[in-house]
């Protein structure tokens, strides 16, 4: 979660405004990845009621009683301003190597562009979750999966036999079953053979597993 303590007051026009109105938009969305919204866990958080009905007013959410439901207008702003914010945590982790990337992150989800967006997710491999696992709304770019920028981070199926590197994420439904035989993310591994099976190695040790598997987990290289 963000530090909401900036938005217990309530800007009133140009940039300030669009910040509070992104920070509020990414938490009733953040809240809504766990189920219904509640306005009094928003209001909890963000500290200021008029402010979310002055945005209701503005045609961003609707208020019934407890629940707040996203517009059209307000869920796309919200999944565009969340995506941002996510993919620039995973440049940083995945990137740079940070650990401590998160104002980092906030100031980033407000600067870049839709077309810088749409280079990081290809750059980075189009990754489903964030670094705490997250999922990430998927772009436009994910839909074509443009080949235009080579990416950083590649699913196992994708690179070639006897590269070596380390598991940034895995997208599979088996994750607890690969994580008892060592395959976390942080891994270090090498791709030793893609037929009949795909073979890894891990340390000293070697690891086959079914394509469908091998496609759900991504390395950088």
């Amino acid at each position: 979660m963000h530090d909401k303590g900036h938005l217990r007051t309530l800007p009133t026009k140009g940039a300030e405004r669009k910040l509070f109105e992104d920070e509020v938009l990414e938490t009733i969305w953040e809240h809504g990845e766990r189920g219904p919204v509640s306005l009094r866990a928003v209001v909890a958080e963000i500290g200021n009621e008029p402010g979310l009905r002055e945005m209701e007013s503005d045609g961003f959410f609707i208020i019934e009683a407890d629940a707040v439901t996203f517009t059209e207008k307000g869920k796309m702003r919200a999944r565009d301003i969340t995506r941002r914010h996510l993919l620039a945590e995973r440049l940083f982790a995945d990137v740079l190597d940070l650990s401590d990337y998160e104002e980092e992150a906030c100031q980033w989800e407000h600067a870049i562009s839709s077309e810088v967006e749409e280079a990081i997710c290809t750059f980075l491999g189009h990754p489903p979750t964030c670094p705490h696992g997250r999922p990430i709304p998927r772009g436009e770019c994910c839909k074509l999966y443009s080949k235009k920028l080579r990416p950083l981070v590649r699913s196992l199926s994708e690179v070639e036999v006897g590269t070596s590197g380390k598991i940034v994420f895995i997208n599979s439904p088996s994750i607890d079953r690969l994580a008892s035989i060592g395959i976390v993310p942080g891994t270090e591994v090498k791709l030793i053979q893609k037929k009949p099976s795909f073979v890894l190695g891990i340390d000293e040790s070697t690891i086959a597993l079914d394509e469908d598997i091998a496609k759900g987990i991504y390395v950088k290289q």
